[in-house]
């Protein structure tokens, strides 16, 4: 998101920080440095190996914040926002202990049973979704990251 930001808002400084050792953790490092080129290239200070601590005057310093930062986004781990579908519909288990979509291969949302809920006339796209179809090792679509990429495509097969 901060590239975007930059974008719109591109008198905004933007710092962004990891706690993994590059930038689109889950991608192929070609993606992950294309990205990380255009961050510089635009100002964006990045700092990767970085553990997130607000108290501490020390992490201030290491990303060259020493007065710290007029507004902080904080984006950590997966969390599911599904809150306004109905129970039927959402998972036991998964990423930040679960409450993801349930849907099947035509991305139609259905019913932990796998039964089409609301005639299929509704879709799950993108992050919202469980991720995976099947189970293992006999996966119909393994999971996938909850990240932008994948959402953009299914939202092209959908």
């Amino acid at each position: 998101w901060a590239t975007e930001i930059e974008y719109f808002f591109p008198d905004v400084q933007l710092t962004i920080i990891d706690a993994l050792p590059r930038c689109l953790g889950p991608l192929p490092d070609s993606a992950a440095d294309y990205c990380s080129a255009y961050m510089n290239a635009v100002g964006i200070k990045e700092f990767y190996d970085c553990k997130y601590d607000a108290k501490s005057q020390a992490f201030w310093d290491r990303i060259e914040l020493p007065n710290k930062a007029d507004v902080e986004y904080i984006c950590i781990g997966v969390k599911a926002s599904n809150y306004f579908m109905p129970p039927e519909t959402l998972s036991d288990k998964g990423p930040g202990g679960g409450g993801w979509i349930h849907f099947n291969k035509y991305m139609q949302v259905t019913k932990k049973d796998g039964t089409v809920w609301c005639d299929g006339t509704i879709f799950a796209v993108g992050d919202c979704n469980y991720g995976c179809l099947g189970a293992p090792p006999n996966w119909e679509m393994p999971p996938v990251p909850k990240i932008s990429y994948p959402g953009e495509e299914q939202a092209l097969h959908a």
